[in-house]
């Protein structure tokens, strides 16, 4: 099978850097990998711009063969190692190009071979990101296109599986926020079910199927009137559960907002009531459950990692000033903006590390122990800002609790009642 030498010297050290950018980074479902003999098509939901399918990367050791839309496809260096990268470009009628039909059948006959050749492709069948936790329906048809075009194009090829992702942020908008990537059972699909079919319904089918797996590995809210509402329960489910890790909080969450167990108008205006009220104290549940949680080691941690961490920030401070100007100056869209710093920061670091190294030998230090000691240094740079960051966070959040002993009285008390709620509702579940 073809690889891509771009892809995994890129992917090498994306599998680093994202869980290094990342406070909590973990993978639920990875046993669904098995299979990978079965040509594979990757469908995950949408959410957050560019972040999306370099995560995904760095998760599945399989390369990824990526749809994507064309405009990202700069004439000269750009398109060429987009391509490299194993990227493909998906024409959109907002393209404005003339042979849009023409140029999408030659991708899809592309993507023909290569499932052929056992390599997985992978999309977002949404079409579109939009930074909620949510799913855009219908889905696009374009999977279903495809699915019945390799089959034909490969008279001999069997069958082929769809392997839904669930990507699941903690933060769309903020830095040093968690992630979790939720792996779903594949969808497995015989040539012999497809050619007794109606080609039509089959396909709408099978859409419809594809969408019904994705919402069981992701957050879905489907509450428009009540997503804030939803957003705060997702936050209180971990008071409920203290003990448990952050990803298996989400999951019971997710599988609770699958089953409906939310949808109770006293509980959601109850919760509406609360969020009114958070908003006009300027109190946090995240704050509030970070304070429970930290431990005197947590302290001890930052400050024995301190020097290490300052010298990381001188050295490494051209490229964080240069990235977060660039974000706060340039980029304009707020989901685009983590995006760009996590990119920008991973893949200008990099060169900016191996560079920087040549120095070392002039002062009498072998240049990979050099290369070892950058990162190293910009390892904790990067893990104890994000301590010493949450640690100011705290302190100023029980400040305010002590400042406004009243105002937090009132607010701890509308909290606890909603707590109380969700866990009943849990344990009904159990």
């Amino acid at each position: 099978m073809r690889t891509s030498l771009v892809y995994e010297i890129f992917r090498f050290f994306l599998v680093f850097g994202l869980r290094l950018f990342h406070k909590k980074f973990r993978v639920v479902g990875y046993e669904n990998l098995k299979g990978s003999e079965i040509p594979t098509i990757v469908v995950g939901n949408h959410q957050n711009a560019l972040l999306d399918p370099i995560l995904c990367c760095s998760v599945i050791t399989q390369e990824l063969h990526w749809l994507t839309r064309s405009d990202v496809f700069k004439p000269g260096l750009i398109s060429a190692f987009l391509r490299k990268a194993n990227m493909l470009p998906v024409y959109r009628e907002k393209d404005n190009v003339g042979d849009l039909r023409d140029r999408n059948d030659a991708i899809f006959r592309e993507c023909h071979k290569r499932l052929n050749r056992g390599q997985w492709i992978s999309l977002f069948p949404e079409g579109t990101h939009k930074g909620k936790k949510s799913l855009n329906t219908p889905l696009k048809k374009g999977v279903g296109r495809l699915i019945i075009g390799t089959f034909e194009a490969n008279p001999n090829l069997q069958k082929i599986r769809i392997l839904p992702l669930g990507l699941e942020y903690s933060e769309f908008f903020e830095k040093d926020g968690n992630f979790m990537l939720r792996i779903g059972k594949p969808i497995v699909l015989s040539k012999e079910d497809y050619t007794i079919a109606n080609k039509a319904i089959w396909a709408n089918e099978l859409v419809a199927d594809i969408s019904a797996q994705l919402q069981a590995v992701m957050t879905d809210i489907r509450n428009d009137d009540y997503y804030d509402e939803y957003i705060t329960i997702q936050d209180l489910i971990h008071f409920v559960n203290p003990y448990n890790d952050w990803q298996e909080n989400v999951v019971i969450y997710q599988d609770l907002v699958n089953a409906n167990r939310f949808e109770n108008p006293n509980f959601l205006n109850e919760l509406k009531s609360f969020n009114q009220l958070t908003k006009e104290l300027s109190f946090s549940n995240k704050l509030e459950l970070e304070s429970k949680q930290w431990r005197f080691w947590n302290t001890l941690r930052v400050f024995m990692t301190l020097p290490l961490a300052l010298i990381g920030k001188i050295i490494f401070f051209p490229i964080s000033n240069f990235t977060e100007n660039f974000v706060r100056t340039k980029v304009k869209d707020p989901l685009f903006q983590n995006s760009i710093r996590i990119t920008f920061k991973l893949f200008f670091g990099i060169p900016y590390i191996l560079i920087l190294a040549i120095v070392f030998p002039f002062l009498g230090v072998n240049y990979f122990l050099a290369v070892l000691l950058l990162v190293i240094t910009g390892t904790f740079e990067v893990r104890a800002r994000m301590r010493f960051d949450l640690i100011k966070k705290i302190i100023q959040h029980k400040k305010d609790c002590t400042n406004r002993k009243e105002e937090y009285a009132k607010w701890k008390s509308a909290q606890t009642n909603c707590i109380a709620q969700l866990k009943e509702i849990c344990n009904e579940q159990n």
